[in-house]
């Protein structure tokens, strides 16, 4: 069962395992004591606040409802969700494709344009807007009443995909793994009881997994096509081959050119892509005598940047945080950056938290299925990458509590 934050992660460090196992790849950084160390007493500390939790009840008084009032809620937070998310998605897309000056590019050259210009208003509202989309589909799946009618599926479906969709623009893959993960941990929770592997997921899960790694695999040589580079070398030059690289049999096979040196060249980076994060972690950590620390600047981000648009704060310098920026140092390495060693308390209050939530989702609680998916997206992804920031993490997390909060009453209600 995944209603335990402990399960999720420990599926996700066993995914990571057995990848790092099968993959023909070689370390090429030492592993620091005090990293390692750092990353057993967070994750001790996620446990200790997840059982901690069994501990507390926390509830309000029931209310009696009627079948058809719980309808009616349950049927307003659908269209209330969709159209919230609507907006957003709307705004977003209407600051970077016109105000912007996106348009028709794609890739490095959408990612420059991006970079050379600030953003507006309407992206800052559409950010905390937008994440309402992924809702809709949640009230669908997670409610036991309201009728799953098949243009309700393909509203709910399309608002959904419409993130993961515009990512592929830059040709970002953080955006489409989050979506293929809630899929996942979504439908688990709110039609198989929260089982880790049903039988009747295995083969969506498959096609999925295999969808994006077509999809990535495309997006790397589509990104490589762009810069002008060449495939093969790429695996060695990457800013990921800086700590993983192929080992000498790949290396052979690679410099042996013909058909299967060309696919080794193209799957290859996909496991660089997903094993990098820990041993870069080892880099961050070595330097940990002259860190400086942004307090937590990096995951309240949304919070930072509305507090600098009035001048009330600054936004953290990440050059000034991280020795290589723009690669992906695991959870814990923004972790590490915003908290340093008062981690344990932040992890401790995750667990607890993530917990308290997933127990409701258990007992069938509508609001709590979205909040307690997307912490599951979080913990499986750990060894990977920091979910919490990274494809704009707090802005659903916002989102997601706030369904949260609106549904106490209806979570409450008891049927007469």
């Amino acid at each position: 069962m995944i209603y335990r934050p402990e399960n999720v992660l420990f599926m996700g460090v066993g995914v990571y395992v057995l990848i790092y196992l099968l993959s023909p790849l070689e370390v090429l950084v030492p592993m620091e004591i005090g990293a390692l160390a750092f990353i057993a007493l967070t994750v001790a500390a996620l446990v200790v606040g997840s059982r901690s939790a069994d501990f507390f009840r926390l509830g309000g008084t029931a209310r009696p409802t009627s079948a058809a009032r719980r309808l009616r809620k349950e049927n307003r937070l659908f269209w209330a969700t969709f159209w919230l998310g609507l907006a957003g998605n709307l705004l977003r897309l209407q600051d970077k494709y016109v105000l912007r000056g996106v348009g028709n590019l794609t890739g490095i050259e959408a990612r420059e344009t991006l970079l050379e210009t600030s953003s507006t208003n309407l992206s800052l509202i559409g950010g905390v807007l937008y994440p309402f989309g992924y809702l809709p589909i949640f009230v669908l799946l997670g409610s036991a009443m309201l009728p799953r009618h098949r243009w309700k599926l393909a509203l709910a479906s399309f608002i959904f995909l419409i993130p993961a969709l515009d990512s592929l623009v830059l040709f970002s893959r953080s955006f489409m793994l989050v979506s293929l993960a809630m899929v996942y941990f979504g439908t688990s929770l709110t039609l198989f009881r929260g089982r880790a592997l049903p039988r009747q997921l295995l083969l969506p899960a498959v096609a999925g997994v295999g969808a994006v790694l077509t999809i990535s695999v495309l997006i790397f040589l589509w990104r490589l096509d762009q810069m002008s580079f060449d495939v093969s070398d790429s695996v060695f030059m990457s800013g990921y081959a800086y700590t993983v690289a192929p080992n000498a049999a790949m290396e052979w096979l690679i410099n042996g050119g013909g058909a299967i040196g060309e696919l080794v060249s193209s799957l290859l980076p996909i496991a660089q892509y997903y094993l990098h994060s820990i041993p870069e972690f080892q880099i961050l950590w070595s330097m940990n005598d002259t860190q400086n620390f942004s307090n937590g600047a990096l995951h309240l981000g949304p919070y930072v940047k509305l507090l600098a648009m009035f001048g009330l704060a600054s936004e953290p310098d990440l050059f000034e945080l991280f020795p290589r920026v723009g690669i992906f140092t695991s959870f814990w390495g923004p972790l590490w950056v915003d908290f340093g060693w008062l981690s344990l308390i932040a992890m401790f209050v995750f667990g607890f938290m993530a917990r308290m939530i997933g127990r409701d989702a258990r007992d069938g609680d509508l609001g709590a299925f979205p909040l307690y998916t997307y912490f599951c997206v979080i913990l499986f992804f750990m060894p990977v990458v920091n979910f919490a920031i990274s494809a704009q993490g707090m802005y659903v997390i916002n989102a997601f509590a706030l369904f949260w909060i609106a549904t106490r009453r209806t979570a409450r209600a008891v049927l007469i």
